[in-house]
Order: structure tokens, then sequence, then C-alpha cells
């Protein structure tokens, strides 16, 4: 699914009082930054960016999609009201093993690396079997 799709609809399920959403969207987040894929520093600046990106790796998981993005240029990112820096974010996931790709670059389709296939498995049995 496009990485835009993807970022407008975890952007309005981050507006949800959806709790199994926000707590992978957390740990989702978490891996990001403990990989250092998202940078844990200036997030107070950045946090919410930085949120975005995770809830639309959730929405991909949640849809059992590949996240597609066919094009990189800066001006496509900015001309949908979106950070240029998400693509960066999505090349350091690559290295990082947490996206599968064809290339070492965020192009095509990307799939979840079983690093965050199995967490985000993980939590939603463990938010049934609490709930």
């Amino acid at each position: 699914m496009n990485l835009f799709i993807l970022l407008q609809q975890g952007e309005q399920r981050l507006q949800s009082n959806d709790v199994l959403f926000h707590s992978q969207v957390d740990l989702v987040l978490g891996i990001l930054r403990s990989t250092g894929s998202i940078s844990s520093k200036r997030t107070s600046i950045d946090g919410e960016l930085h949120r975005s990106v995770a809830a639309a790796l959730v929405m991909a998981y949640e849809k059992d999609t590949t996240v597609d993005i066919a094009i990189r240029r800066a001006e496509t990112f900015y001309g949908y009201g979106f950070s240029t820096k998400i693509i960066s974010y999505l090349d350091a996931a690559i290295a990082n093993g947490l996206l599968i790709a064809k290339t070492a670059k965020a192009k095509g389709r990307l799939d979840l690396g079983p690093l965050l296939q199995d967490y985000l498995e993980d939590s939603y049995f463990n938010h049934i079997r609490e709930g």
C-alpha cells in the first residue's frame, strides 16, 4: 500500500482511543529508536513525526501489506505534507533489518522484517489474552 496512504491512515488512527494500536505504535517506535533507525534525540521536536512513521508501519502490519514507495523525491513528500526525513528513517530501518527491500534504499515494495512482525504479533496476542 502506498506510503502516503499508510501515513495518513496512521495519523487518523493516532487520534483514536484504540489502546492496542497505541501500544503497538509505542512498541514499533521503541524498536526504531533502539536500533538507531530513528534518533532518540529531539523527541520534543520530532516526536509526532516519529510516531507517524511507527503508526504507518503498524497500519501495514494490520492490513498485511507492503509499504510501497514509488518516488523518493523530497518535493513529493513536501507536496503531500510529509517530512522529507521519513525517507532517511526508512533507509535506516532497511539497513537495520526492520524492513526488507530489494535494494539498500527505501524504494519499491518494502516488507516488514521478521523482528517487527514477531513483536507486533506477540503484542496482539498478549492484548487478546489480557482483554
